[in-house]
């Protein structure tokens, strides 16, 4: 029993659930525009209104959400490690300090034993998300790189995105077949509309990996090993004038339209939004202590343009989604 002369350490400090419920409101709202992150690359939001205008496909999208959620946690509590205080806890703090920034609730993250260099995540909410990080992630990134990842995947929590990503596989025309029904039921148009907008959303969440990041230098180091499928040698470099003159070149080839088919942006695109968007005046007022003196600033509406004709966007593919 407590001595009457002693006092709690919670004693002054308000621990109600509405007092936390108003507080994390009050930290949302500054960065917040029509319930939209303000980093959110506006042709993702724009799309995700379009999609929702399908008759139906919220609705789809959310049952097979909440189908998809249940089987994968399970299948990680059965076949996967936990990340949390005890176990991997530099990438629980990494976890932690990434929803913290953002506003979202701590992932539940978990590591696979799989070949593959890749991460995902499945969120209802963004109450309590599910990240998924694949050995190789862990493995042959560094930490700095690590907790990028980790932001990108927080990003996708944050901004919604899982309702609509766990159809992307369903519509795609490769898996298309008499018994795909949800292939069936899209028009063409409507899955090149679904694969515009995962581009899209894969430059919002790389700008929440950015905004998480220790520094501007992870985030773009990140998708640099991307684009040698994360070779183990860390200290391998790029030359980023010829990756600009072969980013360049891919922009006014013919074949640049087999992009609308592809669900994310090329890497070596990703690695220059990712440098536009460390040109951007938004980023540092998430981020002002890593504003550097030397470096100069775009608008946001300079930084979007700039970054819409790298993800592969015109105004002909998305008249084409309509």
């Amino acid at each position: 029993m407590m001595p009457e002369n002693s006092r709690s350490p919670l004693d002054g400090i308000n621990t109600s659930f509405s007092f936390y419920v108003e507080q994390r409101k009050a930290g949302e709202s500054a960065h917040m525009v029509r319930g939209v992150p303000d980093y959110a690359f506006p042709l993702d939001y724009e799309l995700r209104r379009r999609m929702k205008a399908i008759p139906g496909f919220e609705r789809l999208c959310r049952n097979v959400l909440e189908m998809e959620e249940t089987r994968m946690t399970q299948l990680m509590n059965y076949n996967a490690l936990a990340v949390g205080p005890s176990q991997f806890p530099e990438i629980y703090e990494m976890g932690r300090d990434c929803a913290r920034r953002l506003g979202i609730g701590i992932p539940n993250i978990y590591i696979v034993n799989d070949e593959v260099f890749n991460a995902k995540t499945v969120a209802l909410d963004d109450v309590s998300p599910l990240i998924i990080l694949y050995r190789p992630m862990v493995e042959r990134l560094t930490p700095g790189e690590l907790k990028c990842i980790i932001g990108h995947e927080c990003g996708h929590v944050h901004n919604r995105h899982s309702l609509f990503v766990s159809l992307i596989d369903a519509v795609n025309p490769l898996n298309s077949s008499p018994k795909n029904i949800p292939a069936l039921l899209l028009s063409e148009a409507n899955r090149m509309l679904m694969n515009t907008w995962s581009r899209a959303m894969e430059v919002t969440a790389d700008r929440a990996g950015m905004i998480c990041a220790d520094s501007v230098e992870d985030a773009i180091s990140c998708n640099r090993k991307l684009v040698y499928n994360s070779l183990t040698d860390r200290d391998r470099t790029l030359d980023l004038e010829a990756l600009r003159d072969q980013v360049e070149e891919s922009m006014s080839n013919p074949a640049k339209m087999l992009l609308y088919a592809q669900t994310h942006p090329a890497s070596a695109r990703r690695i220059f939004m990712d440098i536009e968007f460390s040109e951007c005046e938004l980023f540092y007022r998430w981020r002002p202590e890593l504003r550097k003196p030397e470096t100069a600033v775009r608008t946001l509406e300079e930084t979007n343009e700039r970054c819409k004709k790298l993800v592969g966007l015109t105004e002909t593919s998305l008249a084409q989604g309509r």
